[in-house]
């Protein structure tokens, strides 16, 4: 780990192990979570749907992520939803209800990125 990553990135890669253990098992089954290694290495879409977040537009964000599911290569646009879903958990659920989205949609897109790797 690099010494000068943030909390909220060492949160995220921690978030990202977990997800890879519950997905390939005990050794990770080889599967891989990659995140940018800075903050100006974003993902494609990532800018967007993270001035939807800073204006509490959850939804509308939300809905703009589903769009772009068959428009960016699947290794990327799984790591954008990781990212995007895992930003969004950070919001209270009054915050999110009052964005038009809750923490069981979070729950059952990050249920339904899951199945997605089987």
């Amino acid at each position: 780990m690099e010494q000068d990553e943030d909390f909220l990135t060492r949160q995220i890669r921690s978030i990202g192990a977990g997800l890879g253990y519950m997905i390939g098992g005990k050794d990770g089954g080889g599967s891989q979570i990659i995140f940018p290694k800075k903050q100006s290495e974003l993902l494609p879409h990532q800018g967007d749907l993270q001035k939807l977040i800073d204006e509490q537009r959850f939804g509308e964000a939300a809905d703009r992520l589903t769009r772009l599911e068959f428009t960016i290569a699947g290794e990327q646009y799984f790591n954008l939803c990781l990212w995007f879903f895992t930003s969004l958990n950070q919001y209270t659920d009054n915050e999110l209800r009052a964005g038009g989205y809750s923490k069981i949609q979070i729950y059952d897109q990050l249920a339904k990125l899951k199945d997605q790797i089987k």
